[in-house]
């Protein structure tokens, strides 16, 4: 059953996240065209300012409402929304901070995009969807974002839209999307007003996995936010190819960690399942090495043409980041789940040093050496959970409490 369940879960989220993909890559390809290497560089800078927001907005609560909230799903979704609202309203003003510490192009429209993470409902609203395992509305909400960023995408290179108009559209899209999920996840549990006690029963289970989501965001597109501080904007641009095809990696290893956390809590043999999860990260990152090694310069070159070409060497380094965290996702969920989120949050701390090391590395090899940190701060979070597992092991190896 429990298998049967991860494949069901997992293929619905392979299925959209394959559909983000294809989108993706067909709106990169306008976009490319239509904004060059520069604009696209500043486009990538500001979204990856929003997604570093995103994340300390959704604090990862959707694993609270997994983890917490048997027979209380009302109360416990009530008390993800209000720490989902204070969050946004922090992010917020970080991201105006940001913009004016940073001194970015953008005006208006850009404090318009960072603006629309005070509507963020998503993180606890998918925590519900996925509760009731509608991971197939998940799905289609997905699909359906892509499809209507690739259609902006097509519509604005045609009408030759300024840079302004694309930041408008990210934020009414995102806008939108939270939206519908909100109206989905309202038919399913309707929240209620927290007992006392259960705010802070959701804080203490969500700062350390939130701070985890902030250090993950910090190491992900907080790298492009310095790539384009240290090496400019057509770095960026470039980057932000390499990073597009690479996501593909990026969106399996989300939709089996998505199954996978869901089944970790109550599973009689969690290291088996760590096991097998382990095994399918190696064959599928050995495929995909091989791919890219074979097929990356023709793909930059379809996907947004021959003068992003030079993203070849970022995109080797980053697709063997991905293999290495889908490789290591059933650690990941074993360890939030079984020792705690607070363990995952002190191995996430201790790679972000690599950081230390990203503005030489940048400053040397330009996006390359950017990809290249990403690789290091796999290697260090390995070696920093594998102690933790070591040190944990009586409570890794016994069978939930059911």
């Amino acid at each position: 059953m429990v298998w049967k369940r991860i494949r069901t879960n997992a293929g619905w989220s392979l299925v959209s996240l394959g559909a983000v993909a294809m989108f993706g890559f067909a709106a990169m390809y306008f976009n490319a065209r239509a904004l060059g290497v520069d604009g696209l560089g500043t486009l990538a800078a500001l979204l990856a300012l929003t997604m570093m927001l995103e994340a300390l907005a959704g604090m990862q609560l959707w694993q609270a409402i997994l983890a917490l909230s048997e027979g209380r799903e009302s109360r416990i979704l009530g008390a993800a929304f209000i720490l989902n609202l204070v969050a946004a309203a922090i992010g917020v003003l970080i991201g105006l901070c940001a913009l004016l510490w940073l001194n970015w192009e953008g005006g208006w429209p850009a404090i318009m995009l960072i603006g629309s993470q005070l509507f963020r409902t998503s993180d606890p609203l998918t925590g519900i969807l996925r509760k009731y395992d509608r991971f197939d509305c998940l799905a289609f909400v997905r699909s359906g974002s892509a499809a209507i960023t690739f259609l902006v995408a097509a519509v604005f290179w045609y009408a030759a839209a300024p840079i302004d108009a694309y930041l408008i559209a990210f934020a009414l899209v995102f806008v939108g999307t939270n939206a519908v999920l909100l109206a989905k996840g309202w038919q399913l549990c309707v929240p209620e007003r927290p007992a006392r006690g259960e705010v802070l029963e959701v804080l203490k289970f969500c700062l350390p996995t939130g701070l985890s989501g902030a250090v993950g965001a910090v190491r992900q597109r907080g790298i492009v936010v310095l790539l384009g501080a240290v090496a400019g904007n057509s770095m960026v641009g470039i980057y932000a190819v390499a990073d597009r095809i690479a996501s593909i990696m990026q969106m399996l290893y989300r939709a089996a960690f998505e199954a996978v956390f869901r089944e970790m809590p109550t599973t009689s043999n969690p290291l088996r399942l760590a096991g097998v999860i382990a095994a399918f990260g190696l064959f599928t990152s050995a495929a995909a090495l091989a791919a890219v090694y074979w097929l990356g310069v023709p793909i930059i070159e379809l996907v947004a043409g021959p003068e992003f070409v030079p993203a070849a060497a970022t995109l080797h380094w980053l697709v063997l980041a991905i293999c290495l965290s889908l490789m290591t996702l059933g650690m990941r969920a074993l360890t939030i789940v079984r020792i705690g989120p607070g363990a995952m949050l002190k191995c996430n701390l201790f790679a972000l040093t690599a950081l230390l090391a990203a503005p030489w590395m940048i400053g040397q090899h330009g996006a390359v050496g950017a990809a290249m940190i990403q690789v290091v701060f796999e290697v260090l979070w390995i070696g920093a959970v594998l102690l933790v597992m070591l040190r944990n092991w009586p409570s890794l190896s016994r069978p939930a409490q059911n």
